[in-house]
């Protein structure tokens, strides 16, 4: 029997244009757009399907706007697949994308969802502002070896931490732009590959403590259910359905790393061959095709690539 896993990308997948054909082609999703303006107090469309991508690429709007990309796509999915769910053993999502994750699970609404995310966005980009840090990509690595970079400049004085695992070839650098600065220049003369992500802060590092501790106001006054469908947490790469565990879980999210590479794992030694990306760009079914070559990886980011995946997973199901 296939196990199949869900998963929603994060900040970083997003693209003018992205979802504009589910929009065209499913009723089923219009009404969440409507639902988006009120609640986001914009024109979400006009953003998303028109741009520019300097705007949607801010904080404030990439994040709500990702996730209800990523929604609807699932939306549109489940119309075609009505008893998805059922078939479903795990879900999860990376930093952001674990917000769609808990949505789609049930342990929150999708007007819970928006309105968390909103706070969650304004705010770490009012402490990214506040406390200016960078994000670097770094290639072909061993975890260790990064790490003790890390280790010379902290004893320096400088911020500068793990902040993504995001497979055994790539893993994410926070801190701040000056330490970030160093290290680039350190991996540059040692011949090792970095790629400056375009963020407007030092997200999933100790300079997200004050953002933790401001949202962690927000999420106590959220009333939480226990998830349908476990998630597997970016926090601990552990699978949970309970609401208190969920809860904490969101809290450390922000200033601690994204265990993405050991979720993957998680789900894959649990029996999961099959993983369903839905959202925008395919970034993380990438991640996971590197990790695990043998595995049936769908993403779903265009009405195309919906329908071809509706016809692989039928198979699959039977």
């Amino acid at each position: 029997m296939n196990k199949i896993a869900l998963i929603f990308p994060g900040q970083g997948s997003q693209s003018v244009g992205m979802g504009k054909d589910f929009f065209e082609n499913f009723e089923e999703v219009r009404s969440y757009y409507n639902k988006a303006d009120e609640i986001l107090g914009y024109d979400t469309k006009k953003i998303i399907f028109e741009g520019p991508q300097e705007i949607l690429s801010q904080t404030e709007y990439t994040q709500p706007l990702v996730f209800l990309t990523s929604y609807i796509i699932f939306v549109a999915l489940k119309t075609k697949i009505p008893d998805l769910l059922d078939k479903v053993s795990y879900m999860a999502g990376h930093s952001l994308g674990e917000y769609t994750a808990l949505c789609v699970s049930g342990a929150l609404d999708f007007q819970q969802t928006l309105n968390l995310v909103k706070i969650r966005a304004k705010i770490m980009s009012e402490v990214g502002k506040k406390k200016p840090g960078s994000m670097l990509a770094v290639l072909g690595l061993p975890r260790q070896q990064l790490q003790e970079y890390c280790d010379q400049l902290k004893s320096k004085g400088l911020i500068v931490e793990l902040a993504n695992f995001n497979t055994p070839q790539q893993i994410v650098v926070a801190g701040e732009i000056k330490g970030i600065e160093e290290l680039y220049n350190i991996l540059n003369q040692n011949k090792i590959k970095s790629i400056k992500l375009n963020v407007s802060g030092a997200f999933h590092s100790s300079m997200m403590d004050e953002a933790q501790e401001i949202f962690s106001q927000t999420l106590d006054k959220t009333d939480i259910n226990n998830a349908i469908i476990p998630i597997v947490t970016n926090y601990d790469a552990l699978a949970h359905t309970g609401k208190e565990e969920i809860k904490t879980n969101l809290k450390l999210q922000l200033n601690h790393p994204v265990l993405w590479e050991d979720s993957v794992k998680f789900m894959y030694n649990n029996g999961v061959d099959t993983f369903v990306e839905c959202g925008y760009g395919r970034v993380l079914s990438g991640m996971i095709k590197r990790m695990y070559p043998t595995a049936n990886i769908f993403s779903i980011e265009n009405i195309d690539n919906l329908f071809t995946t509706i016809d692989k997973l039928k198979q699959i199901l039977k």
